[in-house]
């Protein structure tokens, strides 16, 4: 009797880590929502993925420590081990990861800003010259324009001349 109690205590006791460990994994996939914004479509598949994963590792672990027989106890070691878990560690756990997200994100941004200064002064200089290139460019665009306006203007000048003069030749027979 004493024997048959004390592995349904290893069990009770493994069932309680096994909901800590379910915790544990919710906390990571918590994180990595944390760091990556995700859209309700992917909290959801990622929220089937977590209860797909913990039901198989739980599954496994009992078929390991008591070939898979399930007793209520076992459900309520789960549950125990979860809500210990969320009340007690998760609170520092998720404090301290949030801490190190923020902070890792304040330095990537400073980072990438100071990575942006040597950039952005280069793109200043470069746009100088190219800035004076593009308006000489444009001033002999239009340039152009105006000699081909006045080039066009000075043949319509010339094709009416001619046909003035054929017009007064065709009047003086």
């Amino acid at each position: 009797m004493n024997q048959i109690v004390s592995s349904q205590t290893r069990l009770f006791i493994t069932s309680i880590e096994i909901g800590i460990m379910m915790g544990i994994i919710f906390d990571l996939v918590r994180i990595v929502r944390k760091i990556i914004k995700h859209p309700n479509f992917f909290v959801q598949l990622e929220d089937m993925l977590y209860w797909i994963f913990c039901g198989f590792t739980g599954f496994y672990m009992l078929y390991i420590c008591n070939y898979a027989d399930i007793r209520p106890y076992i459900f309520i070691g789960i549950i125990l081990g979860a809500t210990l878990y969320f009340l007690t560690f998760s609170i520092v756990f998720m404090g301290i990861m949030t801490r190190i997200i923020n902070y890792v994100k304040a330095v990537l941004r400073k980072l990438y800003h100071l990575i942006l200064i040597p950039v952005r002064g280069t793109i200043r200089l470069i746009k100088v010259p190219l800035n004076y290139i593009q308006n000489k460019h444009n001033q002999m665009k239009y340039y152009q324009k105006l000699k081909r306006r006045a080039i066009a203007r000075k043949k319509y000048q010339q094709e009416a001349d001619k046909k003035t003069e054929r017009f007064l030749k065709n009047q003086k027979i």
